[in-house]
């Protein structure tokens, strides 16, 4: 039996529409990540989303990329209605590079399926050029690279870095009153062109700001240390070893069935720690964390008071 078959595909010789139609009709798991969304994307693939969502009982997330305002307003419209009309369904927005929390321009193109028919187990990977609009699923020269296993090897990968992008601070969960000024935002950046006046730059300062208060799909990896360490010092603890960090991360994302990559958790840990070490010469550095000694940890001045994701 082969268990893992990879296939290279442009969209010249077979649409990538077609193999994501293909896999809603079969899966009960879906995760997509992608830089930009067109509604004209949505719409090829609307029907077998539908389908997937009501024969299937599947679950769908969608994490949409808003870099430079690229992602069409009537796009996250229609995931909004179909998010009303769908318990299972949800979607995320990747804040603004020029917004969001860190330096990073959003551009992944993952999108994974699989299943849990015990007689027809499978798990599905596409990774490549293509984004969620037409041109990307259909008519634009695209090349991708598919996934089929039985064994979710580079499912496992694919899924620890969706993970990874869903628990940072720039995802957020948007809402109706969101949507609708970042349309209007879009029409003035879109009308302004490469002079962007003053009254845009407020409007794009306040969307940031409701970015901020928004809430994200769950605690990010440093949200969960600041509560661990939190928790420890009120049993009194003056710092923590980074023993116990790692024991109550693993318990706490494991209960809250977070899905992090648990083989490589701990380093996933240390990283943040690391990143966020009040001495950190790192460019996101936010000072939260103090190393007391080798393998402890407490809590700066902003880690005690930190209301992020």
């Amino acid at each position: 039996m082969i268990r893992t078959q990879i296939q290279i595909l442009s969209n010249t010789n077979y649409a990538l529409a077609e193999v994501i139609k293909s896999e809603l009709f079969e899966s009960t798991n879906v995760n997509i990540a992608v830089a930009f969304l067109r509604k004209t994307g949505i719409d090829q693939i609307l029907n077998a989303l539908d389908y997937s969502l009501t024969k299937n009982d599947s679950k769908i997330e969608i994490i949409v990329g808003l870099d430079f305002k690229t992602t069409d307003y009537n796009a996250l419209l229609a995931l909004e209605k179909i998010k009303s009309k769908y318990s299972e369904f949800n979607y995320y927005c990747f804040g603004d590079k020029r917004d969001n929390f860190n330096e990073l321009m959003f551009h992944p193109k993952i999108y994974l399926f699989s299943n849990n028919y015990p007689d027809n187990i499978k798990y599905t990977s596409i990774v490549g050029s293509s984004n969620l609009t037409r041109g990307g699923l259909s008519s634009n020269f695209e090349v991708n690279a598919i996934f089929k296993e039985i064994k979710p090897v580079y499912y496992s990968q694919l899924k620890a870095i969706y993970n990874e992008i869903k628990f940072t601070d720039s995802v957020f969960i948007p809402t109706i009153d969101y949507l609708e000024k970042y349309a209007i935002v879009r029409k003035d950046i879109d009308r302004a062109g490469e002079k962007i006046g003053y009254s845009v730059k407020q409007r794009i300062e306040e969307l940031k700001k409701d970015e901020e208060r928004l809430p994200g799909p769950g605690p990010t990896l440093k949200k969960t240390i600041i509560e661990i360490i939190n928790k420890k010092r009120g049993e009194g603890f003056k710092s923590v070893p980074l023993k116990i960090i790692y024991e109550d991360a693993e318990r706490i994302v494991k209960e809250n069935k977070l899905n992090f990559k648990m083989d490589t958790f701990r380093n996933s840990v240390r990283g943040e720690l690391n990143k966020h070490e009040q001495n950190s010469k790192h460019p996101d550095n936010k000072s939260l964390f103090i190393r007391s000694s080798k393998g402890h940890y407490s809590l700066t001045y902003r880690g005690e008071n930190y209301e992020g994701r």
